[in-house]
Order: C-alpha cells, then sequence, then structure tokens
C-alpha cells in the first residue's frame, strides 16, 4: 500500500509536469507508430492513446499477459487475441477475445469460492446463511463446521451436515431425526439472492470465509472468520489451485477520435460490450466459473471510456484515459448469484519514439470498485504500473515486451493499523437445554490464518502485423491574400457640442464605419477574417464588420485586415486609414421662447387691473413693464404686475413687458404687450317727476320705483321734494305710506327737501354705486 501511494504521487507529478509543455503538431515524418494495446484499440500496453488506425489499415495481435489479484494471492496468466480495422481516418472497430486464462490460486483459503460444497474444500468451515426459514437461526449467520458432505450444483436439497450434532435438522426447523438440507434459494433484500445453508447472510451463493478453527472443548470453533464474503471480481467463483480455461470474454467496440488527427493534442472516446461464453444455467457452465472462466453474466458489460493524448515534444507522448465499465450480474434461473461491482478506471501512459524503429513506455494504472455490490471482505483495488518497450522492424509489425508490477498487492502492510471484528452464531452441541453460543474475533493488522501476497511481479509479450498506408508528404500551405478592403466613410466629422448644430448638416452622431473585405485562398481553406485597429473597436465577424469608433478623439486611425486560413495571418494584409476631425462649420442652435402679455380685462374705475407675461422655452430672463396710464402698484420686475386705475374711468391701459437675458444673436423677439380697460363713471337717474296727486297715484308711483331699486340692489334711491315745507312734509307723508303699506325697505331711498316757492313737486332718482348723489 505505501508503495501505491508513491505511485499515485509520481503519477500526479508527472501529469502537471507534462502539461506545462507545449504540445508539438504532427508531421508525416513523424517517428511515432501505431499499434494495438493489449485488450484490442491502438494505444501502448493498456492504455489508449489519441491515434486511431487511418480508413483501410487494420491489424491482428496476440500477447501474453501475465499479472497479480488479490484476495488470493492469484498469478493470472491470459492470451488476448484481437483485430482492429480503420472505418475512417478517425474511427476504428476492434473484436478482441481471451483465447486462454490461467489462474494459480496461491492462498485459496482467501477466497469464498473454495469453501463451496462442491470442491476439494467442502471440508473447510465457512460461514453461512442459516439453512431453512423457520427455528432459532432462521436468517442469521452461523458457523458451518469442517465436514460439509460434498454436493453437486446447484445444491439445494442436498444433505447441509450434522452441524456437530447428532442431527442438524430440528435446530434449523427441519424434521426430528433428520439432518438440515441446503437451500432452496429466495429473493434477497439486495440485489443478490439468498441461499441457505451455502452463501452469506449479506446475499450471494459465495459464503464467509474461515481462516483458522480451532477444537476447543471437544468441538470445531472458527478463531478467525469474516461473515461477508471474499471473492476476485473477474472470478469470483474460482474454486480451483490451478485452473485453465479458454474464450472466456469476447469485446466488441469503436474507439472514435474526435479532433483532427495530425492536431498534437488528440481526444475522443472508446466505447465497448462484452459477453461471457460461460455461464451459471447449468453445471458444466458453472465448473468453468469455478476454473475462473469470468464473472459468468449472461447479458454482459458495457463501458467507456474518455482518452487524451498530447505530443509534448518529438520524443515523448502524453496519454491519460478515464472510464467507466457497467457490469451485469450472474445468475441460475432468476436467482443472482452475486452482486458484481461497476469498475471506474484511471490510466496514464508515457511512450517516448526514440526512432520509428524503438519505442519505450510506461503506464500506471487504477481501478475502483464501485457502486452497491455484494460486500466484499478482503477488497483490493489493483493499481498497476508497467514498464516496456516496443519494437518496430516495419510501420506495419512489430512486438511489445513489458514488466508489470501490482502497486496495490494483499501485502502485510495493507493491513496495518486495521483492527478487524466479526460475529457469528454456533449451535448447541449437547442438548436442547444448552444455550446457543455466539462467537467474536477481534484482529489486529493481518487476522490470524490469513496468507499475504508476496508476488506482485507480471509481465506483457505481444506480436502484432497488419497493414499500414503509406504516410501522406507534408503539404505546403499556400496563404491566403486580402484583395481589397472598403470602407464606408474616410474621414468622420464629430457633432457639434450641445448648443450648436452644423450649417451644412454634414456633421452627426454616427461614429461607425462599415467594413467590407474581399480575399481569397488557392485552396479553399475556410478563412478566419482578423481586424487590427488603432482606435474605437471591431463589431462583427467574418467580411462584413462594423468599425465603432465611438469615444475617439480627433486624429488619424488605422484598420489592418488579414485573413487567417490555418496557418495564421501568413498572406497579404490591408492597412486603411481614417480621420476624425471637428464638425467645420457649427453654428448656434437658437431656441426662442413664446411671449406673450394676458389683458387686463375691463375694472372699474380705481380698482387694480392685472397683467401677466406668458414666456414658453428658453432660459432665465428678466421682466421690465412699463404703462400707457395710471401707475404700476406692484410686480414690476416680476411676470405679473397690478396697475392702479384711480383717475381713469373710461380709458384704456396699455402693458408692455420686455424680457432680457436671450441670446441677442438669435434676434428673439423681447417684447409684448396687452391691454385693460376702465369702465366711464356711472351717473344718477331721473326715475319719475309728479306734482300734486292723490295717495293712490303716489303709492303706484312708489311701487313702480322700488322695482326698479330692486333690479339695481347696489343703487340708492333718491327722493327730491320741492314745495313749501307744508307741502314738502305732507308729499313725504304719502310716500312712507306707500312704502309702508307694502312694507318695502325704507332705508333704500335717502329724501331731499328742497324748500321754495308753492307748489308741490317731487323726483324719484337712481343712483349706481360709485355716482355723485348731488346737484339736484
Amino acid at each position: 500500500m505505501k508503495l501505491a501511494i508513491k505511485a499515485y504521487a509520481v503519477t500526479l507529478i508527472l501529469l502537471m509536469l507534462a502539461f506545462a509543455v507545449p504540445a508539438q503538431n504532427l508531421s508525416e515524418k513523424d517517428d511515432r507508430n501505431t499499434a494495438p494495446t493489449i485488450a484490442g484499440p491502438t494505444g501502448l500496453f493498456t492504455v489508449y492513446d489519441g491515434k486511431t488506425l487511418r480508413k483501410g489499415e487494420y491489424t491482428f495481435s496476440a500477447a501474453v499477459n501475465n499479472y497479480d489479484r488479490d484476495p488470493g494471492n492469484a498469478d493470472i496468466t491470459t492470451v488476448p487475441a484481437n483485430f482492429q480495422i480503420g472505418l475512417t481516418n478517425n474511427l476504428e472497430l476492434f473484436f478482441n477475445t481471451e483465447m486462454y486464462r490461467g489462474i494459480k490460486v496461491n492462498s485459496p483459503r482467501n477466497l469464498s469460492g473454495f469453501y463451496l460444497p462442491n470442491t476439494g474444500g467442502s471440508g473447510l468451515g465457512a460461514i453461512v446463511l442459516a439453512p431453512g426459514t423457520t427455528g432459532a437461526f432462521a436468517g442469521q449467520a452461523v458457523y458451518r463446521p469442517n465436514g460439509m458432505p460434498f454436493a453437486a450444483f446447484p445444491f439445494t436439497g442436498s444433505s447441509a451436515g450434522n452441524y456437530q450434532l447428532a442431527f442438524s435438522g430440528p435446530t434449523f426447523g427441519f424434521p426430528a431425526l433428520t439432518n438440515a438440507t441446503l437451500g432452496p434459494p429466495r429473493a434477497g433484500t439486495g440485489n443478490a439472492s439468498l441461499f441457505p445453508g451455502v452463501g452469506s447472510v449479506f446475499g450471494s451463493i459465495l459464503p464467509g470465509v474461515v481462516l483458522q478453527s480451532a477444537i476447543v472443548s471437544g468441538s470445531d470453533r472458527p478463531t478467525s472468520f469474516s461473515v461477508a464474503p471474499s471473492y476476485l471480481p473477474d472470478a469470483p467463483f474460482i474454486a480451483r489451485s490451478w485452473a485453465m480455461s479458454s474464450f472466456n470474454s469476447m469485446d466488441f467496440g469503436f474507439k472514435w477520435r474526435m479532433n483532427n488527427s495530425m492536431k498534437a493534442v488528440g481526444y475522443g472516446i472508446q466505447a465497448f460490450y462484452r459477453w461471457y461464453p460461460d455461464t451459471a444455467q447449468n453445471g458444466g457452465g458453472f465448473n468453468m466459473l469455478q476454473r475462473g472462466a469470468g464473472p459468468g453474466s449472461r447479458r454482459g458489460d458495457i463501458g467507456a471510456t474518455f482518452f487524451v493524448d498530447a505530443r509534448l515534444a518529438s520524443w515523448v507522448n502524453l496519454s491519460g484515459n478515464v472510464g467507466y465499465t457497467f457490469v451485469s450480474n450472474p445468475k441460475f434461473g432468476s436467482f443472482v448469484l452475486l452482486d458484481r461491482p461497476d469498475e471506474f478506471t484511471w490510466a496514464v501512459g508515457l511512450d517516448f519514439p526514440a526512432n520509428k524503429y524503438f519505442q519505450p513506455m510506461l503506464e500506471f494504472s487504477s481501478k475502483k470498485y464501485v457502486r452497491s455490490r455484494t460486500p466484499n471482505a478482503f477488497e483490493q483495488d489493483p493499481m498497476d504500473g508497467i514498464a516496456g518497450v516496443r519494437i518496430f522492424p516495419r510501420r506495419w509489425f512489430g512486438m511489445s515486451l513489458g514488466y508489470r508490477i501490482n502497486f496495490n498487492q494483499q501485502d502485510i502492510d495493507s493491513f496495518s493499523g486495521a483492527i478487524n471484528s466479526t460475529a457469528v452464531l454456533i449451535p448447541c452441541l449437547s442438548s436442547s437445554s444448552c444455550n446457543n453460543q455466539s462467537i467474536v474475533t477481534v484482529s489486529d493488522g493481518v487476522p490470524r490464518g490469513f496468507t499475504p501476497s508476496t508476488d506482485p511481479h507480471g509481465y506483457i509479450a505481444q506480436f502484432f502485423i497488419g497493414r499500414r498506408d503509406k504516410r501522406d508528404g507534408d503539404v505546403e500551405n499556400k496563404v491566403a491574400n486580402v484583395n481589397s478592403v472598403t470602407l464606408s466613410d474616410s474621414v468622420i466629422s464629430l457633432p457639434c457640442k450641445p448648443g450648436f448644430r452644423s450649417r451644412s448638416g454634414a456633421c452627426n452622431d454616427s461614429k461607425t464605419i462599415s467594413v467590407q473585405t474581399s480575399a481569397s485562398d488557392p485552396e479553399n481553406d475556410p478563412l478566419v477574417y482578423n481586424y487590427t485597429v488603432s482606435g474605437g473597436r471591431i463589431v462583427g465577424t467574418g467580411a462584413n464588420v462594423q468599425w465603432d469608433l465611438s469615444g475617439a478623439q480627433p486624429g488619424t486611425y488605422t484598420i489592418t485586415t488579414g485573413v487567417d486560413d490555418g496557418c495564421g495571418v501568413c498572406g497579404k494584409t490591408d492597412m486603411r486609414t481614417v480621420k476624425v476631425e471637428e464638425c467645420p462649420d457649427c453654428v448656434q442652435v437658437c431656441e426662442c421662447p413664446t411671449l406673450s402679455v394676458s389683458d387686463g380685462g375691463v375694472v372699474a374705475p380705481g380698482s387694480a387691473m392685472n397683467f401677466t407675461a406668458n414666456l414658453t422655452g428658453g432660459a432665465s430672463v428678466t421682466y421690465n413693464w412699463t404703462v400707457s396710464a395710471g401707475t404700476i402698484s406692484s410686480g414690476q420686475g416680476t411676470s405679473s404686475i397690478s396697475v392702479d386705475t384711480t383717475g381713469l374711468a373710461g380709458q384704456n391701459v396699455t402693458a408692455t413687458v420686455d424680457i432680457a437675458g436671450l441670446d441677442a444673436s438669435c434676434n428673439c423677439t423681447t417684447t409684448a404687450s396687452g391691454s385693460g380697460s376702465v369702465s366711464a363713471k356711472p351717473e344718477k337717474t331721473l326715475v319719475d317727476t309728479f306734482g300734486k296727486a292723490p295717495d293712490d297715484d303716489v303709492k303706484a308711483r312708489v311701487d313702480a320705483f322700488y322695482i326698479t331699486l330692486n333690479n339695481n340692489p347696489n343703487a340708492q334711491g333718491y327722493i327730491i321734494n320741492y314745495g313749501t315745507a307744508a307741502e314738502i312734509k305732507k308729499r313725504r307723508a304719502q310716500i312712507m305710506k306707500g312704502i309702508n303699506f307694502r312694507k318695502y325697505d325704507a332705508g333704500r331711498v335717502t329724501f331731499v327737501d328742497s324748500p321754495g316757492a308753492a307748489g308741490i313737486n317731487t323726483k324719484f332718482y337712481l343712483v349706481p354705486a360709485g355716482a355723485e348723489a348731488s346737484n339736484w
């Protein structure tokens, strides 16, 4: 484990240093050749690089691959054979099969397959799900002691043994004087089925392992064990210390490079479907699985890997992979024998094409078992390192030789500081009245009876042969040229400052120039248009763009136009000049206000006559008023004045305002007038005059007078009596009689006596408000 941590650190440092180096473009003279991995697609030993076979090229490959896996300290040798063919320059198909597999298990007691009832190790004690579905132990993990009788797959109905009792049947819910039987399997709470008497309490057909047992008080008891099973995910049912099998798996898939094959950095997807000829549907198939032929999944597995590589220099290439494999579970009928883990993988590789014949290679890869799965007591995620060389006598055939090491083998250091605790039940061994026992073991470090792995070394030898087309020579790139550039304007006249305008109208706010470029490439390569300006900015892309000179100050600005056909701006460019200048004919914008004066109307003599100047638009101004008659009583210097009309009865008044504060050059109207009238002074009106008259006649005249008074509520009535004092007195009495009779308001009339010669005479006057009441 310590070695694995160091390998992780070295790999990460290598990646950081490598990606800090600029990538190098490829050439047809490149010394680096393409060859298959031992799994099929092109690459290194096991790492996929960014290359693919070109259209029509193909390769046959066969290899011997020896590597180590845990748990079980298994030494595995396989002979993979594969074929690849290029459908296009970026897509290849491949087929791979494992022609031969040999597995030597150096620590069989570490694997659950050796504890199954049909193996040579069936006599070993194991931790199993209690037989039967009733009884005190139903659904619990129990210790199956040494001496289990042999049973053929699929085990159901076979004897489960006596469990060190006279008869084990009654203990597990079976009839008296019988032994318990195995199975039948049933659905569990997880993905794997339950196999009573055979498999683990966690589900699966694999039991928990017993690494060590002892005779205590005359009975066999486990002293180091695991309730969970222990298995190799690639060969979970292996039950032979040395076993061979052939054509165990077949892979069909593709490798697709997504970008141009001549780019220094390549990336793409590799995907495959893997199926397994050997399954657990019958005894013969399960026997092959116990020989390590594979996991036995009928539906097979699906995987995909993202690959990327970079040519860091002419003598070194870096490749990286990240992949995931979705697995399916092996079944017997509808029962799941094991819930297999999915696989997450990542790898990095370096190869050094020293020349076209010799290519050293280094790899580091890691496989992580993920997702829900049957617990694995001694699960170990493999981490492999490979160092070797690939030799190419010709580009179309060659060989690979490599040394590989499992950095993460299950050695003594793997258990450093680990504390393991587990418990199991042992059925009562004496009589029905005794108590069943629970055994608990605790171990620190390597569990007792566990055999650590000691040999992490392996090797790879590969031979391949195929067809490689002659590489295309370097193609000379013919540069693209700019033929012409057309600008919509060569001079931009800046707009006048606020308050001014162009007399000719030629200066405006538009500061954008349309740019039209004509360019050509002899090879008709796609062109990227490049614009460099000394001021402003380019809006848009392609042959037709806009040159925005907003914010540009007066001066001369240039635009340089070029085109890129993939080599950069290598051909003829074009430079044009635009002049930005101040507007030459700015004149001030005159916005004269509208001025008027409201008329003063008609007022009574002595009343105030008001005038108001109405100003619309314009800046702040001052007001100066003059009047044709009367005097300004208030408001001089403001927009409204009041005029005193005393003594102006019957006259007209004209008020004139003169405003100041406007630009004199604009010749705006600054004077306006308004008029008003003063009404004439009212005069008294003679309503009636009469001499001597009877009372009824006087009364009728009073009625008529009061009607006139009522029609003029603001007027006052005056009654003038002429005659002797006696006549005047009598006439007043007549008039008052008529007033009182009608109950008129006596206050509406005023009596004026004018004594004189004999002969009574009376006059009725209507005196409006403001009229003089005199000169009768």
